[in-house]
């Protein structure tokens, strides 16, 4: 007899103060999204791998600032958001930039990306745990 459990639902929001319990945010964000998911496949990943997407729209100043604090790298993160980004923002990660996410890594979530959004103050974060 086998019994299948449901995987943990994901959680979204647009609160500050739950983003920084699972985050670093180097500079403060005047608005964010953002949604928590379990991640992984029966057999591969575990239960407890998640993956974190986070739109972060800064004043123009504090963006300005964050850019020169991130380094730049080719090597990018397929986005897989299960339909939660809107389409203009999908649209635009194709252009975007893409940068070492290590200055908002916490706790497990220690991989990922940091996408700037071309012609914006708006970041999107990409965070995960394996």
């Amino acid at each position: 007899m086998t019994t299948e459990t449901a995987a943990p639902a994901a959680r979204t929001g647009t609160d500050l103060e739950t983003l920084e319990q699972n985050v670093t945010l180097p500079r403060r964000p005047q608005a964010v999204q953002w949604r928590k998911s379990p991640r992984g496949i029966q057999g591969g990943l575990g239960p407890s791998d998640t993956q974190l997407i986070a739109v972060l729209e800064y004043p123009a100043a504090e963006a300005q600032a964050l850019l020169p604090t991130l380094k730049a790298t080719r090597l990018t993160v397929k986005v897989d958001d299960g339909g939660w980004l809107p389409e203009t923002t999908r649209a635009a990660l194709k252009q975007a930039t893409a940068y070492e996410a290590t200055p908002f890594f916490k706790a497990s979530l220690r991989q990922g990306t940091v996408f700037h959004l071309p012609q914006s103050n708006t970041f999107v974060l990409v965070l995960f745990s394996s």
